[in-house]
Order: C-alpha cells, then sequence, then structure tokens
C-alpha cells in the first residue's frame, strides 16, 4: 500500500470515529481526548495537514486506548463497522428489527435453522460483523451515513441493548440467565463512565460469544474440555476457618473431578455437627485463579435438563497462598456478578486447631446432619472402555454398562480423562433413589434406575467389553 493509499485509509477511519462517536460520546468529549478543537471544519482527519505521520500517530493512539479501554482492536471494529454498514444498505427496512437480529444470533451462535427473514442476508455476514450489525438494525449504533451529532442517552442505550440480550441469550441454556451478561450489567453500573459506543459492541461481542459458547450441548463440551485443560489442583485438603474462635469451620475434600467443601456448624452442648456439601474447582483464566462453587441443590436440575438458577452456581476470582504446614495460607473469594453473592464466604485461612476440628469429626458421639440430605448423591468415576461405537462403565467387578455412542453426539467426545460413571441420588419425584449413567463434563445423565429406562436408552448390562 502506498502513502496515498495509506492516507485515505486513516483519514476515512478517523472520519468515522469522529462521526460516529465511537470513542467518546460527545465532541467536547472528544477534543478533552485528544488536546485540540475539532468544530468548524477541523476534524481529526485534518490534523496535521498532509503529515501522514501525525494522522497514523493520532489513529495509533486512539487505537490504543481502545485496547487498553475495551480489548478491542480499533481497525478491526472499523472495518466491520464498515462490512456491516453495507449490508444494512442492501437489505433496506427490517419490519421487526428485534426478532429479526434474535434469529440471526440464533443462527450464528446456537446452530439453529436460518428462518425465512434473515435467509437472504446469512452468506453475506461474516461472523465478527455480526455484533456491529445487530447494534445497527437496534438503531443503537449509527448509520455510517448519518448525521446524529452527539450521543443523546448512553445509559437508556445500555438498557435497551441488555433487555434485548436478556431475551435473546437466556434462551435454550443451562441456566436460567447467562452470567456473563449479570457480571457485565453489575460492572456498568458499578462503573457508569465506561459508556460509550465502543464499549457498547465490546459488551454486545463479550455476551454473544458466551452465548455461544453456551447455546447446545456440543458447545458446552467444546468449553468444558477448556475448562478441564486449565483446572489445577492447589493442595488444599484439609481445614480451614474463618475466624478461628468461630464454632463454623470449612473441610476440603479432594475428589477425582474437584472438591468437597464442606461447611459445618458445631454445637458443642447438643453434640452435633451440622453440614452443607458444595463442589468446587479451581482453574486458570490467564493469570488470574478462579473457583467454581455449586450449590448442593444444583443436581436437581442437573439430572432433569432443567435450566439451573443462578443462585445455585458462582464463579469467584481467588486470591490464594497455599503451603501446607504453614500457618499463614489463605484463600479470598471475590463473586464475578451479583449472582454469585449468595456464597457468602470472602476469606478462609488454614486452621491453626485442625486437630481439635478433626477431633470434632471424628467424634462419634456427635450427630453429624446433611442440611441437603434429599440433594445427597454418590458419584463414582468407573470408565472401563471406549470403542469405536460404545463406551463401557464398570458396574462391579465382573460386569459393565455398555452405553451406545449413537446415543448423543457428544459422546464421540469422551476421553479417558471424562469424568464419566455411575451416580445415584436420592431425591427423586417419588421418593426413591435413582441411578444414572453420568457424563459429568458434558452434563449428560441417563436415568438407568429401570430395565424399561435402560431400554429406552439402549444401555445394556455385559460381562465383557467388545472391541
Amino acid at each position: 500500500m502506498d502513502d496515498a493509499d495509506k492516507m485515505e485509509r486513516v483519514c476515512g477511519y478517523l472520519r468515522m470515529i469522529e462521526r460516529t462517536r465511537l470513542l467518546k460520546n460527545t465532541t467536547e468529549e472528544l477534543e478533552q481526548l485528544v488536546g485540540f478543537s475539532i468544530g468548524s471544519g477541523n476534524g481529526l482527519a485534518r490534523k496535521g495537514g498532509k503529515s501522514l505521520f501525525i494522522k497514523d500517530a493520532i489513529f495509533r493512539e486512539l487505537a490504543h486506548i481502545a485496547k487498553q479501554d475495551t480489548d478491542l482492536d480499533l481497525q478491526e471494529v472499523l472495518d466491520a463497522y464498515i462490512g456491516a454498514d453495507h449490508i444494512c444498505e442492501r437489505m433496506g427496512n427490517v419490519a421487526n428489527p428485534a426478532l429479526f437480529c434474535q434469529h440471526l444470533v440464533w443462527y450464528f451462535y446456537s446452530d439453529a435453522e436460518a428462518t425465512d427473514d434473515i435467509a437472504s442476508i446469512i452468506n453475506k455476514v461474516e461472523q465478527e460483523q455480526l455484533p456491529i450489525l445487530v447494534l445497527l438494525i437496534l438503531r443503537l449504533l449509527p448509520r455510517l451515513s448519518a448525521k446524529g451529532g452527539d450521543v443523546k442517552d448512553i445509559c437508556q442505550d445500555y438498557r435497551r441493548l441488555f433487555s434485548w440480550l436478556s431475551e435473546t441469550v437466556n434462551k435454550d441454556i443451562m441456566m436460567q440467565k447467562l452470567p456473563l451478561l449479570t457480571q457485565v450489567e453489575d460492572e456498568v453500573r458499578r462503573n457508569p463512565d465506561i459508556m460509550c459506543r465502543i464499549h457498547l459492541i465490546s459488551t454486545a461481542n463479550q455476551i454473544l460469544n458466551s452465548y455461544g459458547a453456551l447455546s447446545t450441548r456440543e458447545r458446552i463440551s467444546i468449553s468444558n474440555k477448556e475448562l478441564l485443560e486449565n483446572l489445577f489442583d492447589p493442595e488444599v485438603n484439609g481445614i480451614w476457618t474463618e475466624n478461628e474462635l468461630s464454632t463454623v469451620f470449612w473441610q476440603f475434600e479432594g475428589i477425582a473431578n474437584g472438591y468437597h467443601l464442606y461447611r459445618y456448624q458445631a454445637d458443642t452442648t447438643r453434640k452435633s455437627l451440622a453440614f452443607t456439601k458444595y463442589f468446587m474447582k479451581f482453574f486458570h483464566l490467564g493469570n488470574d485463579i478462579m473457583a467454581l462453587v455449586i450449590h448442593p441443590q444444583a443436581i436437581r436440575y442437573l439430572v432433569s435438563g432443567k435450566p439451573m438458577p443462578n443462585n445455585l452456581f458462582a464463579y469467584l476470582d481467588c486470591q490464594m497462598k497455599v503451603d501446607k504446614g504453614k500457618a499463614d495460607n489463605f484463600i479470598t473469594f471475590s463473586p464475578q456478578s451479583a449472582d454469585g453473592q449468595w456464597f457468602a464466604l470472602k476469606q478462609l485461612r488454614r486452621s491453626e486447631k485442625e486437630e481439635f476440628f478433626q477431633n470434632l469429626l471424628d467424634d462419634e458421639r456427635y450427630e453429624k446432619t446433611d442440611s441437603h440430605a434429599n440433594d445427597d448423591y454418590d458419584f463414582t468415576i468407573s470408565l472401563a472402555a471406549i470403542t469405536s461405537d460404545y463406551i463401557y462403565i464398570r458396574k462391579d467387578e465382573t460386569t459393565y454398562y455398555r452405553i451406545p455412542k449413537s446415543l448423543n453426539g457428544l459422546l464421540e467426545e469422551v476421553g479417558f480423562n471424562s469424568n464419566a460413571g455411575v451416580m445415584s441420588f436420592k431425591n427423586t419425584a417419588d421418593g426413591e433413589p435413582a441411578t444414572y449413567i453420568a457424563f459429568d463434563d458434558f452434563n449428560l445423565y441417563y436415568n438407568i434406575s429401570t430395565l424399561e429406562l435402560m431400554a429406552e436408552h439402549q444401555i445394556e448390562v455385559v460381562d465383557s467389553i467388545s472391541v
């Protein structure tokens, strides 16, 4: 690209930034950012006269600011904006913009069938253009030909976006509300100064990508694989306390796919120990340490396939120092969103009175009471073999459950490091314990409590593995 072409492109980008109020909501705010007047025909693209160096330097600095604020590549955003605007121009008016955009999102992010209204454009849309295209159709971004001037009510724009996203991305996911949607809503509420149009694009992009990762079981399997690759064991087994003087203490118990985390409430007068058993796993997210904690009641929703209430699980930011044998071990937990506030634990320290608390646990005079006994379950990871057509789960010393992979396409993804086995669960509709073949990584649970149910799933008990 020669200098003339580069000059034309950079000037075009600068005019777009100014005209769309992409980085700042008003001309005055943009002037404060760049440090010079851009009114009365003295726009960003005119600064520096014929100096490509000055114009390119302005664009690069604005791109740097955009990257810091939203982690978006400004040039990629502008190119996608141009492409999306061109599609809008060819489409004309849309009768029902909200529904039209939902159909687009469900087609691109959840593998839904193309509806008649979007059929003519889906081959013209590139994935990176879609968030901007949606915002253009919803009139939350201006067309490039528009001369609307300053943003009139950015708060209202965010409310409209969140309302539309809520109706769109909470469909057909395994929880009642997409966790990231709550997290971003909380972030905007706490930091209103971040609101601007490029942040609107970033918000739509993040939430739609998160929805895409959770919108189908196939996509969930990919997400779970990525999570499994980043799991780690910080070796937190043992007893921890919030306050050494309290009668409440916590115990981490390592299991094959994470930890059981018990919260005990001791009553030394009544000789009782009431407890709640949570499930927790730790994983790395970039340079950060995260934890996923799941309430015992969540199992009801997992085995039934119903959407899980968001107050039954929480993603937590963690800080920790774990070095068993030293007194200054700690773990802090901070929910990523308001939905996670139900898990009120803020900080644990490894107990200096571990022997005392262990003696309470071992004391047979103390009656242990499970606060969620009806939600208790046992999960034994017992994957025995995988062949081209079947998965074998060990039933006992001499027999196996044989599960056809044709039962679900995700079963092709099961590997020897998968958490697959037999789960028994007490809390069923008729009060009788139920037994499931469980593929925990894929949230697949098959009830095999009766011969009829086994036959329905084509699951058989065999005494040998056939290759």
